[in-house]
Order: structure tokens, then sequence, then C-alpha cells
């Protein structure tokens, strides 16, 4: 009986695995081959790859059941706008750049993974500048698929500022290709509608994209493909079990490389911020905690790998994790399952897929950009006016300075925001004792310091209270030293040196001691 329930669990985890690995595959093929051709700049089998081979990295790498790697919209709009004033995209010295582009990032992140400071540094990026970060990047997609949706030249697409996208867009109702415009607007309909209806919401982006594909055969057919000028996918041939290929790393490359390691630096940590914030709010919606590490872990190696088999770079996705954790995935098997379902997919489909037009591939990054904009994600941030601040500076930041000073001043904004929060103590008068409640350190300094003066002057002897501080970094230390030397001064610790929770005498570090000595 008990063997036979244990057979039927097993039988159902694996059906499910199959389930959630079919609607993943349904999920990621559209928007793989969308990131590469209209993000990225590559042919569509680098999107697919990822899909495949960098899911199934990524599955096995991390212990998570529902962690998902693949292909990412934001990183692949850094190869792009990396990489467009280096070469002409789709040429081979263009797909060179990119694979070294992509290990250069890779290598990055295994650095964040083995040096335990670095890595600490990701813990300092707040939830406000991420989605700062994400909204800015969302809106930026929205107006970098224009180009593709109203069928202009590749090269015409916007560069970072919202004024140069502004232009294009006024270009595209001008001069764009009705066409392909009406294929764009019916893939944006179909997927729309198709996302009010629970049963087919996860497929919606993919009835979309047939919807789009179905005009684009019906306009071909009627004015032939010479007269509407629609631009298909095409190029499939490279499809297979793995694609061998080497980054660009020749003698005559160097300068160019050189010039593109701020966009490496970029792109690791895009999706370094990513994995973790995914991880982050997974690990609060099932209410269990996986270490990030798992993950960066994953991306880097995974990273290192996949340009040698020409690949996108990837990172979680928290909608597909999310995807899995609300279809009730209950191992790796699920994400494992999504690679392989891809891959018979694109085996036997490739004809199929190859026809699918970029119209319709530009209106499914819009939908990508315009679900990265949510406002219950950004409402909370509005409680609070420094969160607004942080996160308002970052939105814009990433228009202003692009997305490489986007991260830095995201990251910088982070630091900010909890240097900001530590560097206003309690400091409270009761009679002649100034009691002080948080940290001493060189920015809550002044703060301390002015009450300090106002406090002295009002009182014949003042006795000062840091039973409270938590914290005091050697430039407080050097204060309370002055202070000391100061006649009317006296200083009052309450703390006995005992853990109240286990009765037990507090170890103090070397630090602590020193402190202790100085007080």
């Amino acid at each position: 009986m008990h063997a036979s329930l244990m057979n039927r669990g097993k039988d159902y985890a694996i059906g499910n695995s199959l389930l959630v690995g079919l609607t993943l595959a349904v999920v990621v093929l559209p928007q793989a081959i969308a990131f590469s051709t209209t993000l990225a700049g590559l042919p569509p089998y680098f999107g697919i790859y990822a899909a495949i081979w960098g899911v199934l990295f990524t599955a096995l790498l991390n212990p998570s059941r529902i962690f998902h790697g693949g292909p990412n919209s934001a990183m692949s709009a850094v190869i792009g706008v990396t990489l467009l004033p280096v070469a002409p995209q789709f040429g081979n010295d263009y797909i060179g750049y990119a694979l070294s582009l992509i290990l250069m990032a890779g290598v990055f992140q295994l650095l964040f993974l083995l040096i335990p400071a670095l890595g600490r540094m990701l813990d300092f990026l707040s939830e406000p500048v991420i989605n700062g970060m994400i909204c800015g990047i969302g809106l930026f997609l929205i107006f970098k698929s224009f180009a593709g949706f109203a069928g202009l030249p590749i090269n015409t697409e916007v560069e970072w500022p919202l004024w140069i996208a502004w232009q294009t867009f006024l270009a595209m109702l001008e001069i764009g290709n009705m066409h392909a415009i009406h294929i764009g607007l019916v893939t944006l309909v179909v997927t729309v509608l198709a996302r009010q209806f629970q049963p087919i919401r996860n497929a919606a982006i993919l009835l979309g994209i047939i919807a789009g594909t179905l005009l684009s055969e019906y306009l071909n057919s009627r004015y032939g493909l010479e007269n509407t000028l629609i631009e298909q996918t095409a190029d499939m041939s490279a499809i297979g079990f793995v694609f061998p290929s080497l980054p660009l790393f020749t003698q005559e490359a160097m300068p160019d490389l050189i010039s593109i390691i701020p966009g490496a630096i970029t792109l690791a940590l895009l999706g370094l911020f990513q994995t973790v914030a995914a991880m982050r709010r997974m690990n609060r919606k099932q209410g269990h905690y996986i270490s990030a590490r798992h993950g960066i872990f994953a991306d880097s190696l995974s990273n290192c790998l996949l340009p040698f088999i020409s690949s996108l770079p990837t990172c979680a996705s928290f909608n597909r994790m999310w995807l899995m954790h609300a279809m009730g995935a209950v191992s790796r098997l699920a994400a494992v399952f999504s690679g392989l379902i891809l891959l018979l997919l694109v085996l036997f489909f490739s004809d199929l897929i190859a026809i699918i037009p970029i119209p319709a591939m530009a209106a499914t990054i819009m939908i990508v950009g315009a679900n990265m904009i949510k406002w219950s994600d950004i409402k909370p941030h509005f409680h609070n006016l420094p969160e607004a601040i942080v996160f308002s500076a970052s939105f814009v930041s990433v228009h202003v300075f692009g997305l490489f000073g986007a991260v830095i001043c995201g990251s910088l904004l982070a630091l900010a925001y909890a240097k900001w929060e530590k560097a206003h103590p309690n400091v409270s008068m009761d009679g002649n004792i100034l009691r002080i409640k948080g940290n001493i350190y060189y920015g809550s300094l002044p703060v301390i310091e002015s009450l300090f003066h106002k406090a002295i002057s009002q009182q014949d002897e003042l006795v000062v209270d840091f039973s409270a501080v938590h914290h005091i970094d050697p430039e407080g230390v050097r204060w309370l030293t002055e202070l000391r030397k100061h006649e009317k001064v006296r200083f009052m610790d309450r703390r006995s040196g005992i853990d109240r929770r286990t009765g037990k005498r507090v170890k103090h570090s070397k630090t602590d001691r020193r402190q202790r000595r100085v007080l």
C-alpha cells in the first residue's frame, strides 16, 4: 500500500514536471528569439540555445527546485547597446565580439563568487534601486521595439536617451512599413486579449505570435514578399545539439575589446542583480531560504560555458520561477524538461519558426517591457520619501547615464540610502543626560556633535549615555576620546556585558575591547 502510494507520488511528480516543462518551453521560445534578434542583434539560435542549454546548466548547478535561468531581455539589450558602435549587427565580427563580451561577463560574475567581499556588495542593492532600474529598462525596451515594429532598417534602432527614441517613434509614424505595423498591432491585440483569460494566459505571447505570423503569410501570399518587405526570423540553419563557437580575442580586436569592458561589467552586474532579486522574492513567497550564492554560482559558470556554444547569457527569471511555483513544480526536473522539450520543438519545427515576422517579435518585446513596469511593485516605494527618491533616481539614471551609469548610480544610491538611515541616530535629553541610540560613525557625528554642543552649553555637568549605541567606528572613537578630556562630561554605559538570553558574559572582539578601554 505504502509502496503503491509512493509510486503514484513519483508518477505525479514526473507528470507534473513534464507539464510544467512543456509550459515553460512554450513561454520561453518566442521570448528567446525576440531577445536574440530584436535586442541583442544576434541570430535567433543564440536565444534558443540559451533557453535550452542555459536552462539545463543552471538547473543542474542550482539546488532550488524552481530556479529557472535563461535568456533575459535586459541582458540582451546590453549586448546590442554595447556592440552597436563596434561592428555591424549579425556580422561575423559582431558575433565574435558578442561571444567575448558574454565570456568576460561570466568571468566577472565568477569573481563575485570567489571574492566574498564583492559578493557581499550585492546585498547592499536595495529593492527600490532594483525596481527603478527594471522599470527604466522596461521603458527602454518599449522604445527600442519601435523600429522592428514598424519594419524600419535595423541600424535605425534607438539609442539610450529617450529623446532619440522619441525621434524614432516619429520616424515610425512617417516612414514605417504599414504591413509590418499591421502585423505588430495584431500580435499586440491578440496577446493582450489572451492574457485576460486565465486558462490561456501563459500561452498568450505564443498565440499573439501565431496570429502575427498567419497575417504575415497571408500578406506575403497576396502581395509578394518583395512588395511587403516584411523581415522574417529566417536563419535557423545552425539549430542543432551544439553549434561550437569561439570568442574573438585577436590582437587586432584588442582596442575594441578594451572599449567594451564597461559593457561586460554592466552585463555581469545586471545578471547578478536580477538573479539575487528573483531569489530573494521567491524565498519570501515560498517561506524558505536558499542562498543567492547558489544562483551566482549557476550564473557565473553557465555564462563562462555558453559563449562556446553560441548562446546568449542567462540569469534567473522571476516570472518563470513564479510560474513554476504556481504550477506546483516539486523538483528541478521541470526546468530540465523545459530545456529538452524546447530542443525537440526546434529540431522538428524549425521551418515554422523561421517564418516568424520580426514585427511580431518587436511586439513581444513591447509586452515584455510593459510587464516590467508594474504599479503594484512601484507603489510601496512612494509610501516613504527616501525610498521614492531612490526609486525615481534609479529609474531616471537608466535613461540619462545609460545602463552602466545606472548600475553605478544605483549601487551608490543603495549605499547612500543605507548610510543616510544610519546617519540620523536618536539623540535625546533627559535632565542632564544625553542619550544616544544608533551608531556613532563619521556620517552620524555631525548630528550628534551639534546636539552635544547645544546641550553642554546649557548644563554644568553632562552625562553621555551610549548604552544603546550599536557600532562605533574609528572616527567615533577619536571623538569620544576627545570628549573624555572635557571636565564637564561623564560617560554612562548601562550594558552589563551579560547576554540577556543565555546569561553568559559576552566575549568582546579586540576592536570592542579597544573601544571600551578608550571609554
